[in-house]
């Protein structure tokens, strides 16, 4: 019986040093992982830089270059929504903050005079905005961008979501994401 313990033991141990090891060859793994994927940003971040000389000339790549172009639009959207956010100032008195009516009434949230540099101001709801939002955090208005300065003429198609005039070339709106595949 003593022998039989004994082998169980040692068969216990045997399997808690090949789990050990296993374990051990695992994180091996994830390192060599987390290396790759270092790898792989490194190469996006490069293409994405080619990719702003103009197109790569690589349908799949283009079309994937787009892609990013309009989610990290949406960042900058998401971002100039923290900004609104952060930029909002408390009630002065003890009095509490008036409930937000729907739909947004003119005036509410009560606005500086003039709006500060870097912002605009809602013409639906008069909320003050960070000026590269292109949406009110107020009422929720889309603003429609306007053209940073006059570019020389381009081949482009425009939009079907958002009437954005997106490069021929590009597979998706780069403003909204939409596909563009006619």
């Amino acid at each position: 019986m003593f022998d039989r313990f004994k082998q169980i033991a040692n068969e216990g141990k045997f399997k808690a040093e090949q789990l050990f090891r296993v374990q051990g060859v695992q994180n091996e793994i994830a390192e060599i992982n987390q290396q790759v994927n270092g790898v792989r940003d490194r190469i996006a971040a490069k293409v994405l830089e080619l990719r702003r000389n103009g197109p790569l000339g690589i349908p799949e790549i283009d079309e994937l270059c787009v892609s990013i172009e309009a989610l990290q639009g949406q960042i900058a959207q998401k971002e100039a929504q923290i900004n609104a956010i952060k930029a909002e100032v408390a009630p002065q008195s003890g009095a509490p903050a008036p409930q937000p009516a729907y739909p947004p009434q003119p005036g509410y949230p009560p606005q500086p005079a003039a709006p500060a540099a870097g912002t605009k101001v809602c013409p639906n709801c008069q909320t003050v905005v960070p000026a590269p939002a292109m949406f009110c955090t107020s009422c929720g208005y889309h603003f429609q961008q306007a053209p940073a300065a006059p570019e020389p003429p381009k081949a482009t198609q425009t939009c079907p979501n958002c009437q954005f005039e997106a490069p021929a070339a590009s597979a998706f709106c780069p403003n909204c994401g939409q596909s563009l595949a006619h």
